[in-house]
């Protein structure tokens, strides 16, 4: 719970001492706003005017809402929240430009894309450091985040410098020199806002460790000193039971109950035999064994004279039915041979009298 309330107060000391920067950036990109239109529509309307803002600012405009939004509770107390609406207004930023670059490759377009596209990443690997959109999208892992603060930062302002002096060599009106310098500070401005919130961080992680480092250095000695009288504790109660044991002979008298142990197992196995042999429970047993083979064998015996009588009657009736069947087939064969001798004396007859 400690640690939690340190970690809030500490985000609450990031927006405090990043107001600086913060309203450097906001006053920039009201400036940007009012002399982009300024030297757009010149007298126009005021109506024209709004709509010649949103149409032609509308990416400054987010980006203001953003840095507006840090100045409240609701944006500090939804800080990661907002930086999600950030990095999307950069990756339609950086999406439109990569678009131009397609559409009119030139040198001008092409320092813009990587800018945009570099601060989209510089965003991403910093931004979400502190929040669980960083371990969801397993952003400590990427390849990008092995790049260091400083190059972020440095690569960024390198960047804008040769893209402003493209613009100043292309540009011939003073409102596109004007413009030009003003879109490189706030590149440069944007970049160390992100600059400083990384080493922000990086700072609170360095704290939080040193701070654990001195917790353990200043209860180093109370440990020890903790762990000393556990082993002195230990070793006094282990030399009071040994004091114990040889006052009172423990280990002599437990191998005296040992020995009378054994003796007594002795006297009851030396019973238990003196007892077998006075009731001759050993002949007994042994009798008992005989007279169980004994009806064992008659009941096997019985059982055997069942069998082979029942086999005998089963070979008689076997003999009696085939007998029975062989005098059938006889006297059937018999009375067929008479039938067909007066069979033939009638046709002999008939034959006689044509």
């Amino acid at each position: 719970m400690v640690i939690n309330l340190s970690k809030e107060n500490k985000k609450i000391a990031w927006y405090n001492s990043g107001s600086i920067i913060t309203n450097l950036i906001i006053g920039i990109i009201v400036v940007i706003i009012i002399f982009s239109q300024s030297f757009a529509l010149g007298n126009n309307g005021s109506l024209e005017l709004f709509s010649s803002i949103i149409n032609h600012n509308s990416v400054y405009l987010f980006i203001l809402v953003y840095f507006i939004l840090l100045k409240t509770p609701f944006g500090k107390k939804n800080f990661n929240y907002i930086n999600i609406l950030l990095l999307f207004i950069y990756f339609i930023t950086t999406i439109t430009s990569f678009l131009t670059v397609v559409q009119s490759f030139s040198l001008n377009t092409v320092l813009d894309f990587v800018v945009n596209f570099m601060l989209l990443l510089y965003a991403s690997h910093t931004l979400f450091r502190d929040s669980r959109i960083w371990k969801d999208l397993h952003l400590d892992s990427s390849p990008f985040n092995e790049l260091s603060n400083e190059w972020y930062f440095y690569t960024v302002v390198v960047i804008s410098v040769f893209l402003l002096a493209v613009n100043l060599i292309n540009t011939i009106v003073v409102s596109g020199v004007v413009l030009s310098i003003l879109d490189t500070i706030y590149l440069v401005l944007f970049g160390r806002y992100i600059y400083l919130y990384r080493e922000y961080l990086e700072k609170s992680n360095k704290t939080v460790k040193e701070q654990i480092e001195n917790v353990v250095e200043e209860n180093k000695d109370m440990l020890e000193d903790l762990g000393k009288k556990i082993v002195d504790t230990t070793n006094e109660v282990v030399g009071k039971v040994d004091k114990y044991i040889k006052d009172n002979e423990i280990d002599k008298k437990a191998t005296e109950m040992g020995h009378k142990v054994v003796e007594k197992t002795d006297e009851v196995v030396d019973k238990v035999g003196q007892y077998i042999k006075d009731n001759e429970i050993d002949k007994k047993a042994s009798e008992m064994g005989h007279k169980v083979v004994e009806k064992t064998d008659e009941v096997v015996t019985t059982l055997e004279d069942i069998v082979r009588k029942d086999l005998g009657k089963s070979k008689k009736s076997e003999v009696e039915d085939n007998s029975k069947k062989t005098t059938t087939k006889k006297t059937t064969t018999k009375k067929t041979s008479t039938t067909k001798k007066s069979t033939t004396k009638k046709d002999s007859n008939k034959k006689g009298d044509k």
